[in-house]
């Protein structure tokens, strides 16, 4: 989860009409930073044979064919996976019952005929909207951090680790790691990417007079502790950024994100191995704009660098960006 602590449930059967799939899109997704858990695993098809019974061909064209690219396009990437036992025997209500008691469950909505004994979405949604968040105090642990990121990550090709001090040879770094690739062994995500300074990545010792690991025994040592950890049919990438200069128009690594195809996360300080007892920045997700922008900058612009020879305007590229690639095929 991300700011919004709280996990607000549907009956898959929620909506009485269009207006309340309006509704739902305008509240949950990538964009608003929170998520419907997908309970049953089916969710999003259960929802769309649903709609079924809505009459949407009753609106105007324009509208019917919005709505049916939004369930297309953005259905799945409104909900996040759940292990939560189902039994294809009982009913939704009856399946929801042994989940209630869980610490991070709020509101639970029923279906649209016969909500009871759960309140209806029309009840519902001016609650809902009350506890939305899009920004939160971020406390820069690597549990909060993954817990902000987990349903980004899962529904998405690729992450994204935008940080320009990230050095994937510390111990904190090699903590967030090794949950990354745990987290997307079997989902959807198939790649890990770091996108770092080089010069924030194997420093040797302060008291070495030789600088920085060479690009060979840096690849050695990053071998020697991912490779191992890397599920089946999975890889992982650190792309290296040469950055240009102070004033100039070359790209210059700053904040921190956490950034896929659909979405992104932006962090205001890096990872912490121990909690700070006040959150120090506050963690916002970004709008679908500033989204479009990240995108054209990091994964086109950086993770893509060799491949991409068309160059936006109002776009800062890197000098140079070396990679260090291995999967385990």
């Amino acid at each position: 989860m991300t700011g919004n602590r709280t996990k607000i449930i549907l009956d898959p059967k929620f909506a009485l009409e269009p207006r309340d799939l309006d509704d739902f899109f305008a509240e949950f997704g990538p964009f608003n930073g929170r998520y419907i858990p997908r309970f049953p695993t089916d969710w999003p098809k259960r929802l769309r044979e649903h709609i079924d019974d809505l009459a949407i061909e009753k609106l105007q064209p324009v509208k019917r064919q919005s709505l049916l690219e939004k369930l297309r396009r953005d259905l799945n990437l409104c909900t996040e996976p759940v292990n939560w036992a189902w039994n294809e025997d009982r009913s939704w209500k009856e399946n929801i019952k042994p989940h209630l008691a869980r610490p991070d469950v709020g509101y639970v909505v029923g279906e649209a005929i016969d909500p009871n004994p759960f309140p209806s979405w029309t009840e519902t949604i001016d609650q809902i909207r009350d506890t939305r968040q899009r920004s939160w105090p971020f406390h820069g642990t690597v549990s909060e951090y993954l817990s902000a990121c987990r349903p980004l990550l899962l529904n998405s090709p690729a992450a994204y680790l935008v940080d320009c001090y990230l050095d994937p040879l510390s111990d904190v770094a090699e903590s967030l790691v090794r949950s990354l690739l745990a987290l997307i062994n079997g989902s959807k995500c198939y790649s890990i990417e770091i996108i770092t300074r080089r010069a924030s990545f194997g420093l040797r010792s302060k008291t070495s007079d030789k600088g920085y690991l060479t690009d060979e025994e840096l690849h050695d040592q990053v071998t020697r502790i991912y490779k191992p950890l890397i599920p089946k049919q999975r890889k992982m990438v650190i792309h290296l950024v040469e950055e240009g200069k102070f004033g100039g128009d070359s790209l210059r690594l700053h904040d921190r994100f956490f950034l896929t195809l659909h979405g992104s996360i932006n962090f205001g300080q890096g990872f912490l191995v121990v909690n700070q007892k006040l959150p120090q920045q506050n963690a916002f997700i970004t709008d679908r704009r500033h989204h479009d922008h990240l995108k054209d900058t990091f994964i086109e612009g950086v993770a893509n660098f060799e491949r991409n020879r068309i160059r936006k305007a109002q776009i800062a590229y890197p000098i140079d960006v070396s990679q260090i690639f291995f999967n385990n095929s």
